[in-house]
This record gives structure tokens, sequence and C-alpha cells, in this order.
């Protein structure tokens, strides 16, 4: 499945837009705390849970720790948490948040994880949007041109940037930085 046509830019585009609220230059990390307190979402760990529930918390964080990484719920006073594992590497924990963020900013219809017979809800589409949106608000483009630019280490950028490897190397390579790069006079 391929993203709409425009889609990737427009990303971008917002990636950056993200970062002038917070008076930060197109290439700089960006704070997701900002973006979920100016969306009116509370961020809660799964750990919060523990007391309550905490067969579903040991089974979500020990058990089968990659079952869940974040959700988005909405009540009907409007109010929207995102409840995500804190249990995952704190890298991971950025990229799950930035994801159910994506979701909110790209106008996304709420649907419940879990339908009636239990099985997963999720559209395709809606996901691939909010996986690329999330990768791209914590690399933008122009953040992964500046790393191949300043000659950055991978390990140095997923360090900065707060990312994993994997995500890292996913906008650099996505976000076209390597051909622009090579082919710039600065």
């Amino acid at each position: 499945m391929s993203l709409r046509h425009g889609f990737k830019a427009s990303a971008n585009r917002l990636a950056v837009r993200l970062r002038r609220g917070q008076n930060r230059e197109p290439h700089d990390p960006i704070d997701l705390e900002i973006i979920a307190q100016r969306l009116e979402i509370e961020i809660v760990p799964l750990s919060a849970f523990a007391k309550a529930t905490p067969q579903a918390v040991r089974q979500l964080s020990i058990t089968d720790s990659d079952a869940f990484s974040a959700t988005t719920i909405r009540f009907e006073t409007g109010k929207r948490i995102i409840i995500h594992n804190d249990f995952h590497h704190p890298r991971r924990q950025r990229s799950n948040l930035s994801h159910e963020l994506s979701h909110v900013l790209l106008g996304h219809p709420f649907t419940y994880p879990i339908d009636n017979s239990g099985c997963r809800n999720h559209d395709r589409e809606l996901e691939e949007e909010a996986n690329w949106l999330g990768a791209t608000i914590l690399v933008s483009d122009e953040a992964a041109l500046n790393i191949l630019r300043k000659g950055i280490d991978e390990e140095t950028a997923c360090s900065l940037y707060e990312v994993s490897l994997p995500l890292l190397r996913m906008r650099i390579n996505g976000s076209g930085a390597r051909i622009r790069h090579s082919r710039s006079y600065y």
C-alpha cells in the first residue's frame, strides 16, 4: 500500500510547522509533550494502571510486551488520553507517542482498538499515514539532511533525536537526504 500523492511532502511541512510552533529550527529535535499539551491530550503510562489491573499490565509489559505500544482513548466529554507502554525503550516510547499524536493531527476518525469480536481493529491506510507522519515529526527531512551535511554519526543522531536506529535510517532514506546531500554545494 502506498501513501496518497503529496502526503509525504505535506507530512514534512507539518513537522516543520510544529517545530516553528516551539521556536525551533526545521532540523531541530522536537518536544512531543508540547504537542500533546497544545492538543489537550494527557499522556498516561501503562504502569499507572498496575495497581488497578496488575495482570493486564504484567501481560502487556512482561509476558507479551510487543502486543501493546500505545493507544488514544477519547471520552464522551471530549477528553483524550494516550496510554503508552512505558516498559518499552524510551526511544520506542517517543515513536509510539508520535504515532498516536499523528492520528490526532491528521484528523483520523476515532476507532476502538478492539472490535466487538475481540479482534484488532485498524485501518491499514490510516496506520501507514500515522507511521510516516510520526517518524517525520521525530526526524524531519531537514533534520535528515542536516545529519548528513554535518557528518553526524548514527549513534549521535539517534541520541540527539531520541529515536531508534531503524527509524533514523528509514527517515534518512525516505527523505531523499542522501541524494540531496550528494547534489548540494554548501
